[in-house]
């Protein structure tokens, strides 16, 4: 009974109307239903706690977490416990969300309802293994794994091999002038792949803090090296703008170049454009719009342009 009471239930229901020119995607759709359990860590030397998270819908299959594309699957599923070292050594153990990149899977947690390229190419977006988190000042976090499973997203790509995870997390101080406040987030994953197809993952945001009020910008910087030689490297640059309680607009340009073991773009330059209206309480309403340039090639979404509305309702 008293672990049933310590079990919280949360989530959300996504739903979209696409209009886009750019493939067959026009219509209402019901994108996912998302489920989360967990039991939130206590604060005693030797704390636990759980996560377990599904997705139930057409989305579901995006996660590509089981052998085969099933409309109910796992987005994660771990165990927490704490080690009574320094500060406290936090575990997690069990499937998780990657350390790179700007973008999460799920629909409520990003100011888009589209993702980046960057998000979708050749970015991780689970791991299976074990991961340690240390705080080490107020201001300072570090964060290492070591994983034995890789998924990229709609892609499962590791056969057993082991990839290497870290993540380095800073604010700068006040005594920065006017940089204070500024937060810096550098992450990698090593060595996920089969073997002789292998690639590694390195990832930049930079939060800066702007002289007006309700203005916001962050740089995302991804770049993925492969064991073939090539490379891809795209930059992301995020404004956010907050009229009111209410009203928020939203820019996003990327830039940068592909040169994936299946896509081969250069000159990409996308841009999305959203407005985030608090109509109803806990929904999220918002209008999008969606431009992709790049110089074509295999992969390319030269001439592409959408437009979406979005409703999340989360609970």
């Amino acid at each position: 009974n008293a672990l049933a009471a310590s079990t919280t239930l949360s989530g959300y229901v996504s739903t979209s109307y696409t209009l886009d020119n750019g493939s067959s995607n026009d219509g209402t759709a019901l994108d996912v239903v998302d489920l989360k359990f967990a039991s939130a860590q206590g604060a005693g030397e030797y704390a636990t706690g759980y996560t377990v998270e599904l997705w139930a819908g057409p989305d579901a299959a995006d996660l590509d977490t089981s052998s085969s594309d099933d409309t109910v699957e796992l987005m994660q599923a771990n165990i927490n416990l704490r080690l009574p070292v320094g500060n406290g050594l936090d575990l997690t153990v069990g499937m998780f969300t990657t350390v790179v990149g700007a973008d999460s899977s799920n629909r409520n947690e990003n100011a888009f309802y589209t993702h980046s390229r960057a998000f979708d190419t050749d970015q991780p977006t689970h791991h299976t293994g074990v991961l340690a988190s240390y705080q080490l000042t107020d201001d300072a976090s570090l964060t290492v794994g070591f994983v034995n499973d890789t998924k990229l997203a709609d892609t499962e790509t590791d056969s057993g091999g082991t990839a290497y995870l870290v993540s380095f997390s800073y604010t700068l101080p006040d005594s920065t002038g006017f940089l204070g406040g500024t937060e810096l987030t550098y992450a990698r994953v090593d060595g996920a792949g089969a073997d002789g197809s292998e690639q590694d993952n390195s990832y930049l945001g930079v939060s800066i803090p702007l002289p007006v009020e309700g203005l916001s910008y962050t740089l995302a910087w991804d770049n993925v090296e492969y064991a073939t030689g090539a490379d891809t490297t795209l930059v992301g640059h995020n404004l956010s703008y907050a009229l009111n309680d209410k009203t928020t607009v939203n820019l996003r340009y990327e830039t940068g170049n592909v040169n994936g073991a299946t896509n081969n773009v250069d000159g990409i330059s996308d841009i999305s454009i959203g407005v985030d209206y608090q109509l109803w309480e806990n929904v999220i309403s918002r209008f999008e719009y969606v431009e992709n340039s790049d110089d074509g090639g295999t992969g390319s979404r030269e001439g592409n342009e959408a437009l979406v509305f979005n409703i999340v309702y989360s609970f």
